[in-house]
């Protein structure tokens, strides 16, 4: 669950404050007046952001293994694949966030308020999801914390494979999906 946390404020938080401070200084202008297409200009401004998120991944399950004994008894691909499909789930969310947000502090709180209390409020970490109010359990399946943390539980600890966690991997490609889309839509109107 700690995971979960982590990558979600670095992703989003990161992601959505570059991107706002990349606007106001004009380097944004700049690189749109480059022979790079927006496609390409904007995989280079994610891609250190997804390789980091990758490395906290790798890094959060080895000591999770190594260090704390946590047992992987599951199929370690399908955290893999929901951990990847996580990563762009929280990055769309940080595009969103600074395609909407006027300036960087608006940008860095709305990131920790959209990234931090959900993912540790309202993704089961804290409080189990069956515990918690059902108007709040709704609102838990708006972020993509709840169902990483079901995942990332599921195969750490009670040996889950690809028809238990089948689900939670296909909300999270969903929203993935649906975010970087609704992102690519808000960017490419903030610049015309």
């Amino acid at each position: 669950g700690l995971m979960v946390v982590i990558i979600m404020i670095v992703t989003v938080q990161q992601t959505a404050v570059t991107l706002v401070r990349e606007r106001d200084q004009g380097t944004g202008e700049q690189m749109a007046v480059s022979p790079l297409r927006r496609g390409e200009l904007m995989i280079g401004k994610l891609l250190p952001w997804t390789i980091l998120a990758f490395l906290d991944v790798v890094a959060i399950v080895a000591v999770g293994i190594g260090i704390l004994g946590v047992p992987l008894r599951g199929d370690p691909v399908v955290l893999a694949v929901a951990a990847a499909l996580f990563v762009f789930a929280c990055l769309g969310l940080g595009l969103v966030i600074s395609a909407l947000a006027p300036s960087v502090d608006t940008a860095s709180i709305t990131a920790l308020l959209l990234a931090f209390l959900p993912s540790f409020l309202l993704s089961g970490f804290a409080f189990a999801l069956d515990q918690i109010p059902v108007v709040l359990q709704w609102v838990a399946s708006a972020f993509p914390a709840r169902y990483m943390v079901t995942v990332s539980r599921a195969v750490f600890l009670k040996g889950a494979g690809w028809s238990e966690a089948l689900p939670e991997v296909l909300s999270l490609a969903v929203y993935a999906l649906v975010v970087l889309m609704l992102a690519t839509l808000l960017h490419s109107r903030r610049s015309r």
